[in-house]
Order: C-alpha cells, then sequence, then structure tokens
C-alpha cells in the first residue's frame, strides 16, 4: 500500500472514531460502569477513551504492521531514561507561579486520574504518536500538514469550550501551536511520547490542582507562567540536540518529508550520548 493511501485510510479511520464512536457508546454502558466506580467516572472515562479510539489503534497497527507496536504507539523506552524529571523541571514556574496565584488547593484522586492522567496519556499517544507520528514518519507528510492535521481534529473536539465563531477561531488557532508543539518534542525526543506526555500530565496537574480557570487557552496571568514552561522545554530540547542528538524536524522536512526518518532504534544508535544526557 502506497504512504498516499496509507494515510487517508488513516485519517478516514480517526475521523470516523473521533467523531462518530462516540455516538454508538451506549447510556447502559456508562450506568453500569458509575456504578462500578461509585459515580466518580474513572472506570467510565477509561473505558470511553478505550471504545472511541480503540478501533483506530487496531487499524494502524494493521496497517503499519511492519512497525514494531511500541514505536507506532511512542512508547519505547529504556530503563535510564528520565524525561518525567525533566518535565518536571520545566513544569516548575507553572507549578510555583499557580501556587502563588490559587488560594485552593484540589487534590482530588478523581480529579487527577480523569483531568489530568488520562488526557496525558490517551491524547499523546492517540494524535501525536499514532496519528501524527504515522502521518509524518510512515507516510512522509511534512511536519507542518502533518502537525496541523492531528492539531485540527483534535481542536473540533474542544469547540464546546468557545463560544461564538471569534473565540472558536481563537481556540482552533491555540490548538493548532500546542498541538505542534507537543509534536515537535515527540519528534526531538526520538519518536517517544514521553517527555510530551510527562509535560501534558503536569500541566493538566497543575491546572487541575490549583483551580486555575480560563479552559484551555488559560487567563493572561497563568499563561505568563506557562509560556516560562514552554521555553524551558525549547531550551531542554536544544541542549539535546546541542549535544549530538539527531535533529529530527528541518527545514527540509516542514512541508514533505523525502529525507530518511530515523526510527527509534536508528537514533538510538546515531546518538550514542542522549541516554547518558537522560540518565
Amino acid at each position: 500500500m502506497s504512504n498516499h493511501y496509507k494515510a487517508v485510510l488513516l485519517l478516514a479511520t480517526f475521523i470516523c472514531c473521533h467523531l462518530f464512536m462516540r455516538n454508538l457508546w451506549g447510556e447502559s454502558w456508562t450506568d453500569y460502569l458509575l456504578a462500578l466506580d461509585g459515580q466518580t467516572y474513572v472506570l467510565q472515562t477509561l473505558a470511553r477513551w478505550l471504545f472511541i479510539y480503540g478501533p483506530f489503534v487496531l487499524v494502524t497497527l494493521v496497517v503499519l504492521r511492519d512497525e514494531h507496536w511500541l514505536d507506532v504507539l511512542g512508547l519505547r523506552t529504556q530503563r535510564q531514561d528520565n524525561y518525567f524529571l525533566y518535565a518536571l523541571l520545566c513544569c516548575l514556574p507553572m507549578i510555583i507561579g499557580y501556587a502563588f496565584l490559587s488560594n485552593v488547593i484540589n487534590l482530588s484522586f478523581v480529579d487527577i486520574m480523569t483531568g489530568s492522567v488520562y488526557p496525558a496519556f490517551f491524547e499523546e499517544v492517540m494524535f501525536r504518536a499514532v496519528l501524527f507520528g504515522a502521518l509524518f514518519r510512515v507516510c512522509k507528510w511534512g511536519f507542518i500538514p502533518a502537525a496541523l492535521m492531528s492539531s485540527l481534529i483534535f481542536g473540533i473536539g474542544h469547540l464546546y469550550q468557545s463560544h461564538d465563531l471569534g473565540s472558536a477561531l481563537m481556540l482552533m488557532a491555540f490548538m493548532a501551536v500546542a498541538g505542534s508543539w507537543f509534536a515537535w518534542l515527540y519528534c526531538e525526543c526520538g519518536y517517544r511520547i514521553w517527555y510530551p506526555m510527562w509535560m501534558h500530565f503536569i500541566m493538566n496537574a497543575a491546572y487541575g490542582v490549583f483551580t486555575m480557570s480560563g479552559g484551555a487557552m488559560g487567563t493572561a496571568n497563568a499563561n505568563i507562567f506557562k509560556a516560562v514552561t514552554i521555553i524551558l522545554s525549547l531550551v531542554f530540547v536544544q541542549w539535546l540536540i546541542k549535544n549530538g542528538k539527531p535533529r529530527e524536524v528541518s527545514k527540509a522536512r516542514l512541508w514533505k518529508n523525502n529525507m530518511p526518518t530515523s526510527s527509534t532504534q536508528d537514533s538510538t544508535k546515531t546518538f550514542h550520548g542522549q541516554d547518558r544526557l537522560l540518565s
């Protein structure tokens, strides 16, 4: 199957799952799972994620059967990887800043699971590693069209946070920038989802624990600390590149990826210092 047909099939499958599978979720399942988890939505939310995107993952694994499933999902790792530590250091401005701005702390296990753990894991795996990764790494789309396509689909799912056309356009623009940033982190960390996933989790958790308002785009004061965190993540990746990690997103790959894209295993071989840097 050519890369063009792979891209069309994967996009069609993802859009169907993202927009229509949720309509097949019966209310009886919700009632049953809520009864099991005491109306907390911990089990219901997990089951709903798996139900909606499970078919897409299965189709992707079949279409990309020459790829190892860990590479398709972006979950390959090594014992010495310390992506959580580096993500935590980069997110310290948000944690400290939000603690300063907030008068309320919410340490609810349920809220952390449903508002931070699930979104960070499933959104980064589904939208970045599987969808964006397949378009960019395998189907050879350029970074910009691959990142914008995955961000556009993701943004449509968040339009409920907008109130009019202007706010909807601002939300879509924000999602395009945020999605491209997470996609870039995924690429530059050896096509591993762990660093952007931990960044996503800690940022969401900081927002939820300190009960910040403003939806996905946040408020002006909160966004100052978020901007510092984003800048630190850029510095972290540039530090990796300066110490020998191959740059994956170059000018030659912005609009069409005609260059050979390193697999996780290949990038590990060519960059012997990365694992030492992260240990």
